[in-house]
Formats: structure tokens, C-alpha cells, sequence
């Protein structure tokens, strides 16, 4: 009994499709760009939504000792960006052309495993990747 138990679940696990993950068309992340050697620094709030088309960045750019701050919004269906920036107190309206940047997962992506990235010398320092 407790074999042809093993066997049934064996059964329904090798049975079962792999389904391709699926990104959130909607979310929102952090990014940050240092060069020190050029002394730029960059740090930004990212606001992705691949539904309509759209990117909101709010970011702090500082290149030597002057900083600014920026808030661009594009819209890829209409071709437009505006950006802001808060420190002159200006609005200016420009032409995308950079093509639409899909961040999901296609349906023909595989995975080819996982791996650490990082140091594996200290304790939570790696980040796993899939």
C-alpha cells in the first residue's frame, strides 16, 4: 500500500507541465549608479508599467559637488517624455526614441539553473539567482 502510495505521487509529480514564470506588469524599484573614479553618483526610485507603456524615474544625479533632481515620465504609446527638473524649476518636453524595453520574462526563456553571486566568504552576502 504505502508503494503503490510512493508510486502514485511519483506519478503525478513527473506528470505535471513546467508553466514559465510571469513578471508583475506593475512594479517598482530602486536604482543606484556610482563612479567614483568620475565622482557620479546616481539614485533613483523606478516605476515600471508595461501595460500602458509607461516609466516614472525620480532621481538624484550629483556629478562633482553639484547635485540635481529629476522626475521623467515616458510615455512610450505617445512618444513623450517629460522631465522635471526640481532644482531650476523647469519642465521640459521631449521625443522618445528609444524603443519599449519589455523587463518581463519571454515565452521562449529557459532556465539554466542557479548560482550564487557574491561573496561566500561571509554569511548574506551572495544573492541567488535563477
Amino acid at each position: 500500500m504505502f508503494v503503490a502510495l510512493i508510486l502514485c505521487l511519483v506519478g503525478i509529480a513527473v506528470a505535471q507541465r513546467p508553466v514559465p514564470c510571469t513578471t508583475p506588469p506593475q512594479w517598482e524599484g530602486r536604482i543606484f549608479d556610482v563612479n567614483e573614479k568620475e565622482k557620479f553618483a546616481l539614485e533613483g526610485r523606478l516605476s515600471y508599467d508595461a501595460t500602458y507603456h509607461r516609466e516614472r524615474l525620480v532621481d538624484e544625479v550629483e556629478e562633482g559637488t553639484m547635485d540635481d533632481f529629476y522626475d521623467t515620465i515616458a510615455l512610450f504609446d505617445s512618444k513623450v517624455e517629460f522631465v522635471y527638473n526640481f532644482k531650476a524649476r523647469n519642465c521640459t518636453r521631449r521625443e522618445i526614441t528609444r524603443p519599449w524595453r519589455d523587463f518581463g520574462i519571454r515565452p521562449t526563456d529557459r532556465s539554466y539553473g542557479e548560482a550564487y553571486i557574491g561573496s561566500s566568504v561571509f554569511p548574506d552576502t551572495g544573492v541567488l539567482v535563477t
